[in-house]
């Protein structure tokens, strides 16, 4: 099953076959070019003019115009809520969310985000330079320590394709504040443990705050700080997983993937945002599209380890 949000593939659709349909059109039709590019002409304006095909010319305009609105169709529909989620979850994911921005000035919304988010990130971001400074270039992993936060509704969606189970070890890769983990753990209370590995101790310390605050029914969570790639951290965490969560667009290319591959037990589930797993190890489950992001579209993947 892919979930799109709302009308997001329709427009999707228009825009392309548009866009299409003008490229199929080329324009270079539009002005009948002479075969000799320079001649001398008392009128060089008026020859121009009189070169123009106007049929073609008015087709193109029509063609330009059709994908102005096709565009402009299609941009409420990425940021709108995706995703239908039962009363449970629904729960779940409010009281994660308060638990996150529970002052008035966290809740308020802001062009990138709430306050509070905003806040996480600074601090996050403040993490980030510390662990960087007087680190040469191979060791300041930058992209691996941005921050974000995940869609709790697109969690909810992910999360329900992996078919948790009673007693079940949840592994999140990459935890920074916790939001994700304890997501998890909200959902899907009867999960065993959800563990959060996150590589600076700062937010680790952070995710130990937050995980007091989440109300109602919950797994247990906790939070270690650590390197997934550590083979120590791999033998305690990875090896002992059912269910790994992971954003692979914020790590370096294929260490996901090679870490989930040589560490993960057959039958356990992978949900792995914005990056296929190409391994003959991994067979899909199911796709979902998260449309509320802004002016994108995340694909998150849900895979099962069958050897």
């Amino acid at each position: 099953m892919r979930v799109a949000p709302h009308d997001s593939s329709t427009s999707l659709s228009s825009f392309n076959e548009v866009t299409t349909l003008i490229t199929s059109a080329s324009l270079s039709n539009v002005f009948e070019i002479p075969s000799i590019a320079i001649s001398y002409s008392d009128d060089p304006l008026g020859d121009i003019i009189s070169t123009i095909n106007v049929p073609i010319l008015g087709a193109t305009l029509v063609g330009i115009a059709a994908v102005g609105l096709s565009f402009a169709r299609l941009i409420p529909s990425l940021g709108a809520e995706a995703f239908v989620l039962t009363e449970e979850e629904e729960a779940a994911t409010s009281s994660v969310r308060n638990a996150f921005d529970n002052a008035d000035w966290e809740k308020e919304e802001v062009e990138e985000g709430t306050k509070g988010y905003i806040n996480r990130r600074r601090q996050a971001n403040e993490a980030k330079e510390k662990y960087q400074e007087g680190k040469v270039t191979r060791d300041v992993k930058d992209k691996s320590l941005r921050y974000s936060e995940t869609n709790l509704d697109f969690l909810a969606v992910l999360l329900r394709a992996a078919r948790p189970q009673r007693g079940e070890i949840l592994v999140d890769l990459g935890s920074g504040c916790g939001r994700t983990t304890l997501g998890a753990a909200a959902l899907f209370p009867a999960l065993g443990k959800a563990t959060g590995i996150e590589f600076l101790p700062e937010l680790v310390k952070l995710s130990n705050g937050y995980r007091g605050k989440v109300r109602g029914r919950k797994a247990s969570a906790e939070f270690v700080s650590g390197d997934f790639n550590d083979p120590v951290v791999q033998s305690k965490y990875l090896t002992k997983a059912d269910i790994v969560i992971a954003t692979a667009s914020f790590f370096n290319k294929g260490e996901v993937e090679r870490a989930i591959e040589q560490n993960i037990k057959v039958g356990s589930r992978v949900i792995i945002v914005d990056e296929r797993l190409r391994g003959s190890s991994f067979k899909l489950i199911e796709e979902v599209v998260d449309g509320a992001g802004d002016l994108q579209l995340n694909n998150g993947y849900v895979y099962e380890k069958i050897a």
